[in-house]
């Protein structure tokens, strides 16, 4: 069912867990889930469903910064109330989950340099303001508050998660930008 839906889901794809309900309140932490799908793990759940379903599971500290996101920006489509379902997730396990995101970002920013950009952004505008943002929103913060010489790249990586444009980014930039974004972030 979630593959089906994913062929007629966002570019980027879905990206779900699975987690029960005891998990989220009181809130676990690091968080087990029960079952996890993304396009990136497309490939072996057609190749071998049953291996997939069966070995796609364990615990993920990045939860805790997507259960925070809901508990501080989700709307309850259908069923109980989101404050009935999940608890609330420490600052300490949140700050935990979102350095564990970005911890490797002057490594990483080469190979998914939209993601990694917009998601630093994110992070210093929690560090910041206590700000719970999503990528698109850490992208206008950033623009707003970070230096003129990181704006265009901000831009950048903004088109091609908002329009999906092909963008050739300087990688000499982004990776100064990620460094200067680990910096302000550690301070």
């Amino acid at each position: 069912m979630v593959v089906s839906l994913n062929e007629k889901g966002p570019a980027k794809g879905i990206e779900m867990s699975v987690v029960t309900k005891a998990v989220c309140k009181p809130f676990v932490y690091p968080t087990p889930f029960e079952l996890h799908f993304s396009v990136m793990h497309l490939g072996w759940y057609r190749d071998n469903p049953e291996d997939y379903i069966q070995k796609m599971n364990g615990t993920d500290v990045d939860l805790a910064a997507h259960f925070t996101i809901i508990g501080k920006r989700g709307k309850c489509l259908c069923g109980q109330p989101i404050a009935e379902v999940f608890g609330e997730v420490p600052q300490k396990d949140y700050v935990d989950a979102i350095w564990d995101d970005i911890a490797e970002a002057p490594e990483d920013i080469g190979t998914n340099t939209m993601y990694i950009t917009l998601n630093l952004a994110r992070v210093l505008a929690y560090k910041k303001e206590q700000l719970v943002l999503s990528k698109k929103e850490g992208g206008e913060w950033a623009i707003k508050n970070l230096p003129q010489e990181y704006k265009q790249l901000i831009s950048d990586a903004l088109r091609e998660y908002l329009d999906g444009m092909d963008v050739t980014y300087d990688l000499s930039l982004a990776k100064e930008y990620a460094k200067y974004m680990i910096g302000q972030i550690s301070n």
